[in-house]
């Protein structure tokens, strides 16, 4: 069996979650900790420590904005969306900005977090797919009220479900400029629904047609790479577009010495070792990624750690049991703030096998982290991946051209340091203060206009 009694943290080390977020957050999250279902991502963890700003940054702004954002997918469930956009709000609430998130409840009652530098107006809600997404119920009338109370000067959406269309409409009504976020691509949804899978190719055509139509309905739209984009103008988007990354926290991820206390606590060789970390859910597609593994061990003595947890887990500790390579995986789960920034340091080589990625805020990361990425030939993950400069891309859902791209850079030391380099490189162009800024100038101009 996989060595989860070695490598999964206990249930209090599985979760940090806060509900009540301040400036002391990560002094608050070391004395308040709640269990979170074993399907989210150890993302949350990267994210408590993003908004670390200097002090000179609060009241930098020359016009305070009052700007809500509407999320159909909040904490406690962590997804990419929630995580960009939280850490967009939090920038700009310490650049003097006041912010507010409307988002679903976490039971069937609306109320209102206020104990925050983020205002949080939740809706009642009842829980769908996965266990941990939930549906926001009497979206419209709530929103409306929420937004009266707020005044907004702004409101950002990002995919068009219950909150995000009440909150829309809501600000069109009202005069409120709109800016679109592109959030995720058709096939998470296609992935997580597999009754879906069968009409992929006809669905897939429709939904991104159906984005475009919602975002049509905004001032203004942000794609976070140009292959969402080009996507969305490909599929009848016509408004104006401004292209702005997720953004990485330079400071936070970085190129470190080997942690040896964190590989130890983990059980982790020192020896060549492949990281991936994020949600384990269907569209990352980790059955690819753990079916190279054969191949490279053919090879090479290489050692695989996998940091997140998500609906797969268990079919992908599974998987990992009958190619008999338990003793050459971590699955390490979730991760605190301060591990998880540190984890990069045990690895040579990022990995990711996700055809679904509008950007993948872990493989900025990891580029920052200094490390070469294998990336699946998809979506917008050769934005990230040049490839032969900072790591390779391989074909999708093929594992033998996975395991083919990482003995290639693991068998060459040299080229570890150098793509590595080269990666930082391509991350230093990601900087998180920099989208924070751009998404302000973004917002003063619409207000102004």
């Amino acid at each position: 069996m996989c060595r989860l009694s070695t490598t999964r943290p206990s249930a209090e080390g599985r979760v940090v979650l806060a509900y009540h977020l301040r400036t002391d957050l990560r002094e608050r999250i070391s004395k308040v900790q709640v269990r979170q279902p074993a399907c989210h991502s150890n993302i949350w963890h990267s994210f408590c420590t993003i908004h670390t700003w200097n002090d000179e940054n609060r009241g930098a702004s020359q016009r305070q904005m009052k700007i809500l954002y509407a999320l159909d997918s909040y904490r406690p469930n962590i997804d990419g969306v929630g995580i960009s956009t939280e850490r967009q709000a939090l920038g700009l609430a310490h650049k003097g900005h006041d912010v507010a998130i409307i988002a679903p409840s976490q039971r069937f009652v609306d109320y209102e977090e206020t104990d925050s530098e983020i205002k949080v107006y939740r809706v009642r809600s009842v829980r769908i797919i996965l266990g941990r997404w939930r549906l926001a119920l009497l979206s419209t009338k709530r929103a409306e009220e929420f937004i009266d109370d707020f005044s907004p000067d702004v409101i950002v959406i990002s995919l068009p479900f219950p909150l995000n269309w009440s909150a829309l409409n809501a600000g069109r009504n009202r005069g409120v400029p709109t800016v679109g976020i592109t959030g995720t691509m058709p096939e998470w949804l296609i992935y997580n629904l597999g009754f879906l899978r069968p009409f992929s190719k006809t669905l897939r055509s429709h939904l991104w047609r159906a984005l475009a139509t919602f975002y049509n309905r905004c001032d203004t739209v942000v794609a976070v790479t140009a292959t969402a984009m080009g996507l969305l103008q490909e599929h009848g988007l016509d408004r104006p577009v401004h292209i702005i990354s997720n953004g990485v926290n330079l400071k936070q991820f970085k190129p470190r010495r080997r942690n040896e206390q964190l590989a130890q606590m983990f059980g982790v060789p020192n020896k060549p070792t492949v990281l991936y970390t994020g949600r384990l859910d269907s569209e990352k597609c980790m059955d690819v990624w753990i079916r190279a593994i054969p191949a490279v061990l053919r090879e090479m003595d290489v050692h695989f750690v996998i940091v997140g947890e998500g609906s797969e887990y268990d079919r992908l500790v599974a998987l990992a049991n009958r190619l008999g390579i338990e003793s050459h995986v971590t699955f390490a789960g979730f991760l605190s703030s301060a591990d998880y920034c540190q984890v990069f340091s045990i690895a040579n080589v990022f990995a990711i096998s996700s055809p679904a990625e509008l950007q993948s805020i872990v493989s900025l990361e990891a580029a920052a982290s200094g490390l070469p990425l294998v990336a699946v030939k998809a979506g917008a993950l050769p934005e990230l991946v040049h490839d032969g400069r900072n790591g390779y891309l391989f074909e999708e859902g093929n594992s033998a051209d996975m395991a083919k791209k990482l003995l290639s850079i693991l068998r060459r030391p040299a080229d570890l340091q150098h793509m590595g380099r080269e990666s930082r490189l391509i991350a230093h162009r990601h900087n998180l203060e920099r989208s924070i800024a751009q998404y302000e100038d973004l917002y003063t101009g619409l207000v102004r206009q």
